[in-house]
């Protein structure tokens, strides 16, 4: 069962900055009253005290129905921040290739190879358990893992400018995965030895695509039986060998690149009318 989305206030606790965009929060439930908007608690605290906005500062905020909202704040406290609604539109930052990324649980920091695949362009991360995996956590170890996790990708969303927070499930065997994900998306294995390059494939953005990426010591023979039975094309992604946390990320950056995506420069403001 996944734990829920991380709360507007967890979020906000994390220390994040990007100076190429506003501040930008992912809120929580209807802050919105016509041109108005209000946030309390502490998020508004960590606008107050963290961040020191003051009145006539600017922030984004992306609600759960996938708009954004610049907003001007007219009054900062420490449990409420007012501000008026600037302009809105449809959530950016999101690619219409949607990746769901079966990442092999690395031997640690699995914060990083989340950090770098939301930041990427990831859609959705499910962790898995293959062959030589060698972090394996107990049953009463995975709900702080996850929900740990999951703050992670909030954080990342945020300071990508991301348009919505990707899911990151619990871990599972690389069959159940495949099972989750299902039969309408082109699934993908990096290998050493596989066939083509990851440049050369054709990227088709309307069609989603499922990245498998194995652990340190790479895809076991059943996990490559498995992978294979599932319809699954093989691919390497260069000369080098990747540690297994950027590898995903460095392989959602290059899929994005064919589909067109990375064409689209980082959204600016739209001009007050």
């Amino acid at each position: 069962m996944l734990p829920p989305t991380p709360s507007t206030a967890e979020i906000a606790a994390m220390p994040w900055y990007n100076p190429a965009m506003p501040e930008r929060f992912f809120v929580d439930g209807e802050i919105f009253a016509g041109s108005e908007a209000v946030i309390e608690g502490l998020v508004a605290s960590h606008i107050a005290r963290s961040l020191r906005m003051r009145a006539g500062d600017t922030l984004v905020a992306v609600d759960g129905a996938g708009r954004e909202h610049g907003l001007s704040l007219t009054r900062v406290e420490a449990d409420r921040v007012e501000g008026e609604v600037t302009w809105s539109r449809e959530a950016t930052g999101e690619p219409r290739l949607r990746i769901t990324v079966l990442q092999a649980l690395p031997r640690e920091r699995m914060e990083d190879c989340i950090d770098a695949l939301v930041q990427a362009g990831a859609t959705e991360i499910r962790p898995v358990i293959t062959e030589r995996v060698v972090s394996r956590p107990g049953e009463d170890r995975i709900p702080p893992r996850l929900r740990r996790w999951q703050a992670v990708a909030a954080e990342s969303a945020q300071l990508a400018g991301r348009g919505m927070i990707p899911r990151v499930h619990s871990p599972t065997t690389l069959d159940d995965a495949l099972v989750a994900v299902g039969s309408g998306s082109r699934l993908i294995s990096c290998t050493f030895d596989g066939e083509p390059s990851i440049v050369d494939l054709s990227v088709d953005a309307e069609r989603p695509l499922t990245l498998c990426i194995g652990p340190e010591g790479g895809l076991g023979t059943r996990d490559l039986d498995i992978l294979r039975a599932n319809g699954t094309e093989a691919v390497h992604i260069g000369a080098r060998v990747l540690r297994t946390r950027y590898a995903g990320a460095i392989a959602c950056a290059l899929l994005l690149g064919r589909s067109g995506d990375l064409a689209t420069p980082l959204a600016t403001e739209p001009p007050l009318t």
